[in-house]
């Protein structure tokens, strides 16, 4: 298991470019009436994320969040196909808090919108950096998918590889990737928590060193890392306390609670 997240961690290297803010959010799925610049086929990038949010820190993470994944000493490529995939980063406007960002996208395009709430404008740049993480693992197993689907030997391969792990850590013999994609949103969350959390965690620690400060304890990054995954398996098995700890600190990075005395 440790080899595929450092193959994950590895097929990241990301541009980023900045759009004004005139995208139309319809129906949860984005109305591309924004001028979008078309991605070079021989971009240096394996992921490009054009940044097209009004939230104010927003950029100042990305740079964090880029540095974190180019420090790393792995060689860029190997996962998916080697063009890449481009994912577009909108607003969103929800009337509640509970859904942080999400992502749309159509089966024929390699592209990824995540529609982020407006509500993250009062999150910390921790808390923004955790979305973006999870966000992104959204898009890496739709892509991975995308392109199995359409038979690409080296996306077969991983899923086959992936299919081997899940096979130690899930119950049921039928939850396979394909059967967990297929389930929706849960379904991603699964994978992403048996087969990518730790690297998740790992990358939020890195980007807290480099946008500072950093994480006092490594349980902070492993407790924030949970947002987004609550509906998994592993987190109803924790006992009530440490579910009640999770989200107190989640929401509190949100700017959603306080501590007393603030």
């Amino acid at each position: 298991m440790k080899l595929f997240f450092i193959i994950v961690v590895s097929f990241f290297s990301l541009c980023f470019t900045n759009y004004p803010d005139n995208n139309c959010v319809k129906g949860g799925f984005v109305s591309t009436n924004y001028e979008v610049k078309q991605v070079e086929s021989d971009s240096p990038c394996a992921i490009k994320i054009i940044n097209n949010s009004s939230l104010k820190y927003l950029p100042r993470v990305i740079r964090d969040l880029s540095i974190a994944l180019k420090e790393s000493d792995l060689a860029i490529g190997g996962l998916l196909n080697r063009k890449g995939f481009v994912i577009y980063l909108n607003d969103v406007r929800h009337k509640g808090f509970e859904v942080s960002a999400s992502v749309s996208t159509r089966a024929e395009s390699a592209s990824y919108h995540v529609l982020l709430n407006r509500y993250n404008k009062q999150a910390s740049d921790k808390a923004l950096a955790a979305t973006l993480i999870h966000e992104i693992m959204h898009c890496v197993l739709l892509d991975v998918y995308r392109n199995a689907i359409r038979q690409d030997s080296n996306a077969l391969e991983i899923v086959k590889y992936l299919d081997s792990i899940l096979k130690k850590r899930v119950l049921a013999s039928n939850e396979n990737f394909f059967f967990l994609m297929n389930s929706g949103e849960d379904g991603q969350h699964e994978l992403m928590y048996h087969l990518l959390y730790p690297a998740m965690v790992s990358l939020l620690t890195r980007f807290a060193k480099i946008h500072r400060p950093a994480f006092f304890h490594h349980r902070e990054p492993e407790i924030l890392m949970w947002s987004g995954l609550q509906k998994t398996g592993q987190y109803k098995k924790l006992s009530s306390e440490e579910r009640k700890e999770i989200e107190t600190a989640i929401l509190r990075e949100k700017g959603l609670i306080f501590n007393q005395g603030d």
